[in-house]
This record gives structure tokens, C-alpha cells and sequence, in this order.
């Protein structure tokens, strides 16, 4: 079940809430319906919300509309894709499959002991919070009191913990 987290800003160096997701999301992935809200709502923010030229330079808006409903569809599959591709043109070092799982230590610049490369979940979180700061949208600090989150994942986000569920 998605959570949220505080953190210091590596490079704002303020106090903001963060969200992670306990376990993998996407192909082959266990897909908890929380999860997959959480991964939707970034994408959404990133994809679809944002209005900020630079973002959608870096991030090109798809014809398709992600919605948050919890399931692992055709249009989720692509945007992932997309997503994890577009970082990969940007130099980011992702394990190309359709998957992505928590980030460890609640450390959205963590990588992975296996691969070796960044957790794509961490790379979509710091984007759609940069989609949102550069758009004044005003909705990721406040995903778990926000009038547009889905009510199951706004229940499921005022869960706090140390690590995704995955690790422990």
C-alpha cells in the first residue's frame, strides 16, 4: 500500500512530504491497487496536469489519458515505457521492462543492489514533483489532504514507515 514520507530536499534543502509505493508496480509486478493509484497520480501530474514548457520539453505529453483507477492497463503499460524510455534518452541508466519497483530507505536517489541502476519509481517521483512545482498546481505536498486524490489512495498515503514493505 502506497505511504508518505518526510525528506529533506537535496538541493532546496526544506522539509517536504514524499510517497513511495510498497511494492513493484507494472509488468510482472505484484500491482497493489494503492501502488498503481500512486504510480497513475504521478503520471497524471507528469503527463497530463503539468503546463510547464521546460517539463514537457523534457517529458512530451501522450495522446492518451491516465486514469487513476488501480489497474495495470494497455494505456499505464505505455506510459511507463515512455517514461522510463524519455529518462533513458536523458542519460539515466533504467533496466528497460515495464516495471517499477520501491525505491529502499525512502531515498528517491537510491539505486538498486541488483541492477545497480537508479529505481525508475524514485526518477517518476522527483519529476512529477518538478511537473508540479513548475506548473503551480500546489497538489503533490498535499496528496493526502488534496480534493483531486482518489479517496482509496488518499486513505492508503496517510500511512507512514522507514522502507517499502518490500524489503522487510
Amino acid at each position: 500500500m502506497a505511504y508518505h514520507f518526510f525528506t529533506v530536499g537535496k538541493t532546496s534543502q526544506r522539509l517536504r512530504r514524499a510517497y513511495n509505493v510498497d511494492f513493484s508496480v507494472g509488468q510482472g509486478g505484484r500491482n497493489a491497487l494503492e501502488d498503481l493509484m500512486l504510480l497513475q497520480t504521478f503520471l497524471r501530474l507528469l503527463y497530463i496536469e503539468n503546463t510547464s514548457a521546460k517539463v514537457a520539453a523534457m517529458f512530451p505529453p501522450l495522446d492518451d489519458d491516465v486514469v487513476v483507477d488501480g489497474q495495470f492497463g494497455p494505456i499505464t503499460h505505455r506510459y511507463v515505457m515512455t517514461f522510463k524510455a524519455q529518462v533513458r534518452a536523458q542519460g539515466s541508466k533504467l533496466y528497460p521492462d515495464a516495471r517499477m519497483d520501491p525505491f529502499r530507505d525512502n531515498d528517491p536517489f537510491s539505486f538498486s543492489k541488483i541492477s545497480r541502476t537508479e529505481y525508475a519509481f524514485g526518477l517518476l517521483l522527483r519529476a512529477a514533483a518538478l511537473a508540479d512545482e513548475e506548473s503551480n498546481l500546489g497538489k503533490f505536498d498535499a496528496l493526502v489532504e488534496h480534493e483531486d486524490t482518489h479517496p482509496t489512495l488518499k486513505l492508503a498515503l496517510t500511512q507512514t514507515r522507514g522502507d517499502a514493505r518490500q524489503y522487510s
